[in-house]
């Protein structure tokens, strides 16, 4: 009996224990060993657009994938969600993320049928001709389209190998894939088979994507037990990729091999892969690239008379352009001797060409080669390869280039457009770092140019002018834009919808973004009448916002973030009021702001001047100027009779103007000077701290320089500041054009284009050149590229 007892005890302990461990175990640890491939998803919405609008990406992901993304798309979270699929079924997946209270909205699917399996604690949900089974294991979220996948997952063992890798992907790509060998789906990526087909390894890539296609970079990991064929460049130096420099520029299909060491590179060959070994003596131990382009085979040497000299069998066919062209005596030499890579069964002429040496099965390959070299359409000079080239090293162990006839052939697929693609291994240590580009391209536009990049329809009528976000994880900027319905849409910088969230009212002002959590993941902060609006990157709520007021919010929301550290408050008028709230939605206790004797009619703005703090607004005819607690800060006596214009901090003074078109500033002492800009009473500026810039009617000035525009409706000036360069605009509402000048008053070049509403300038992508977004309808943003 007492043992009985004992085991009961012990019994429970270890439940308990494994109950304990589930709640700590990162949700990638429940993968199961047998999986051949993982997604990791780092942003949802982004890996959505990516299945839905990325061709290259589409084709890549399967059918069960794209089920999985009719799931994912009811997910809320800023988790990573992780998708696994079993080596047994490519059809057979689970998904896997850290537990949320609102992660799953079964309440948000239409028509869903939920029931408990009560014998496993697992939830059964169907929608749209799918089924998904659900559980919660510790602090993960578990579900799968296999009931029998879902029952056994918290007995899986953990697949080191793979939790390892996982952690090494990066965080700020839109995905990570992790596969192996059978997932020949994702293996196209690797442009070819060298992979051993048997082998267990997983390879690792963090993919990142555009309009034009992906960027992926990542690493191969070797299994001791198991030969692979990157073990030939072991103890060999990667060596910078020359063979673009003499390949034609229309060549469809490249491979190129280096090393520092020949004889090094041949030893692990002939051990791993049972290739033939070769004389000490053999010409080869002059070269460092070995490259098969189309129906040629180069090599690359810094003598190439050396390698003329150690070709004994040899004789002189004839001179080509002054270059002398060789018969080869042995044209199967290079039948065996680089297999795998490499395979060339007749190499019966030869020629060199500055540090080339070219080997081709007839003359007539061998001159319409060195023709094009001698004229310089080569691989190197091809803008579409100068293009993919800047997002890749200058060396490697493997180089493999793919032109759209080449990559075609890889995704069985016409790729029209995807003219210059390539992958790149790089063999160091246990790993081979891997970097790839699959892009189309279109030629350069010429310089000062500017051309239409996208146009993105809206369902409504749009509300009020586009306005740009950061988007933290590609650095770049989204666009942000409501339509008269109140529904707010983010749209990336590809043109594609990433989502849409209906609010409470239309936006007041410009979306602001706040880092809440410190980590480097923006939110979205704004107010609409009655609503204190903080939205994360997939548009869902952030607890516990939204905010609801009973009386209506009268400006535009001010953020202050007084000292930089990330630090919050969120300042929200009513009226004659302003209430302060920190960035978790709670009511900052010592801000008072007392005299509401008149109504706030400007946006509060937060200055510093001499490290002294100044919330700024107008009221009345008074210029309110208070310090961080709401109180007076700077009493300016004088009444002051305002114009729409905002409150600005320029030249270290706080600007505004009035109703007879003077420029009137306060300083810090509260002393009021008002100059005569010889503006109508219906005028606007706006400035930065060193920059004024006043319209009127049509006459617009830039700091001293006057520009007469035709007779028109203008929206108000806007500056922008960007690439060290100051940048002015506005939009003739009539003839419908968007002006655009710089700081000395001069319209930049191929300006003004079409455009119905006010104009943001910014840097939408990862690409030279500014984007500028406005509107070409009611309904409609359009992006134009400056170059």
């Amino acid at each position: 009996m007492k043992r009985l007892v004992f085991l009961s005890i012990l019994f429970t302990i270890v439940l308990a224990c494994k109950k304990d461990y589930n709640k700590t175990k990162q949700p990638y640890k429940f993968i199961p060993s047998n999986t051949n491939a993982v997604i990791k998803v780092n942003e949802i919405n982004d890996f959505l657009s990516s299945v839905e609008n990325n061709e290259i990406l589409s084709n890549l992901y399967n059918k069960e994938l794209q089920n999985v993304a009719l799931t994912l798309k009811h997910f809320n979270t800023t988790k990573q969600v992780y998708v696994a699929f079993d080596n047994k079924s490519n059809s057979d997946y689970i998904i896997l993320t850290e537990k949320d209270s609102s992660l799953f909205l079964l309440k948000d699917i239409p028509n869903h049928i939920s029931e408990t399996l009560e014998d496993f604690n697992i939830v059964k949900t169907q929608f749209n001709e799918q089924t998904i089974y659900h559980k919660i294991i510790g602090n993960t979220f578990a579900g799968s389209n296999n009931l029998e996948l879902l029952k056994t997952l918290d007995d899986q063992k953990e697949n080191h190998e793979l939790s390892k890798l996982i952690e090494t992907t990066d965080k700020k790509s839109v995905a990570s894939i992790l596969f192996n060998s059978k997932s020949s789906n994702y293996s196209k990526l690797l442009f070819s088979d060298l992979v051993n087909k048997d082998s267990p390894s997983f390879t690792t890539l963090d993919i990142d994507y555009s309009e034009k296609g992906i960027i992926y970079n990542g690493i191969l990991s070797l299994t001791d037990s198991i030969p692979n064929h990157f073990e030939s460049f072991k103890n060999t130096v990667p060596q910078k990729i020359n063979t673009p420099a003499i390949a034609p520029y229309n060549t469809s299909s490249l491979l190129s091999i280096t090393f520092d060491d020949f004889f090094e590179f041949n030893k692990n060959n002939t051990n791993v892969n049972d290739s033939i070994s070769i004389s000490s003596q053999s010409f080869l131990k002059f070269s460092n690239e070995i490259a098969l382009i189309n129906d040629a085979l180069i090599l690359h040497s810094l003598d190439t008379n050396l390698i003329l000299e150690s070709i004994e069998d040899k004789s002189h066919s004839e001179t080509f352009r002054d270059i002398d062209i060789y018969e080869f005596g042995d044209p199967r030499f290079f039948n065996s001797i680089l297999k795998p890579f490499i395979s060339f069964e007749n190499a019966t002429y030869f020629s060199i060409y500055n540090n080339f040496i070219v080997f081709a099965e007839s003359e007539d390959t061998l001159k319409s080669i060195l023709t094009e070299a001698l004229n310089n359409n080569t691989l190197a000079n091809a803008d579409a390869f100068k293009n993919i080239n800047e997002n890749l090293s200058d060396e490697a162990s493997l180089f493999i280039f793919k032109n759209s006839e080449g990559i075609s052939e890889i995704f069985g697929k016409n790729m029209t457009g995807y003219n210059a693609n390539a992958v790149q291994f790089i063999h160091e240590d246990n790993y081979t770092h891997i970097n790839g580009v699959i892009e189309k391209f279109k030629k350069k536009a010429a310089t000062n140019s500017v051309t239409e990049t996208f146009a993105t329809s809206l369902e409504a009528t749009i509300l009020s002018a586009p306005q740009t976000v950061k988007n933290h994880i590609t650095q770049a900027h989204d666009i942000a834009v409501q339509d008269v319905n109140n529904k707010l849409y983010l749209i990336s910088s590809a043109g594609n919808i990433l989502w849409t969230k209906q609010l409470q009212g239309k936006i007041l002002g410009q979306i602001e973004q706040i880092d809440m959590y410190k980590n480097g993941r923006l939110q979205l902060a704004f107010t609409t009448p009655n609503r204190l609006y903080v939205l994360d990157r997939n548009g869902k709520d952030v607890s516990p916002f939204p905010l609801k007021f009973n009386d209506a919010i009268t400006q535009p929301l001010a953020v202050f973030d007084y000292d930089n550290r990330k630090d919050y408050r969120l300042l929200v008028t009513q009226s004659k009021n302003l209430l302060m709230y920190n960035d978790r939605g709670q009511s900052v206790s010592g801000f008072d702001y007392k005299n509401t004797e008149s109504e706030i009619s400007s946006q509060p703005n937060h200055y510093r001047v001499s490290n002294k703090d100044y919330i700024v607004f107008k009221a009345g005819e008074n210029l309110q100027i208070l310090n961080r607690q709401g109180n007076i800060r700077i009493n300016v006596k004088d009444k002051i009779r305002f114009s729409d214009n905002n409150v600005y901090l320029y030249k270290n003074k706080f600007t505004t103007t009035n109703t007879l078109g003077q420029l009137v500033q306060v300083d810090t002492k509260g002393r009021i000077n008002t100059t005569d800009l010889n503006l109508t009473d219906k005028h606007q500026i706006t400035t930065t701290s060193k920059t004024l810039v006043s319209l009127r009617e049509n006459r617009l000035i830039i700091k001293s320089r006057t520009i007469d525009l035709d007779y028109g409706d203008y929206t108000a000036p806007r500056i922008f500041y960007l690439n060290d360069k100051i940048y002015v605009s506005t939009t003739d509402l009539q003839s419908k054009k968007v002006y655009l000048f710089d700081s000395q008053a001069k319209s930049i070049p191929n300006f003004p284009v079409f455009g119905t509403a006010s104009a943001t300038l910014e840097k939408l992508d990862g690409e030279r050149g500014l984007e500028l977004v406005t509107q070409s309808d009611d309904k409609t943003i359009v992006v134009y590229k400056l170059h």
